[in-house]
């Protein structure tokens, strides 16, 4: 569904769930949590990548 590759090579997906919320979008999840970690701040969501720890952030 959605692909991630860091700039170090490393690639993960993620895939839709099935489940929605009350407004009908799909839920996702990463396919490998040990390639990339997801982190929700307050106003942005960060993706860090496990093996070279390069973090890249999307803004809310």
């Amino acid at each position: 569904m959605m692909n991630f590759e860091c700039e170090c090579g490393n690639t993960t997906r993620f895939f839709a769930t099935g489940d929605q919320d009350e407004q009908r979008r799909e839920y996702i999840e990463v396919e490998d949590e040990e390639r990339l970690a997801v982190i929700f701040g307050e106003d942005s969501v960060l993706f860090q990548c496990k093996f070279c720890n390069y973090t890249y952030r999307l803004q809310k």
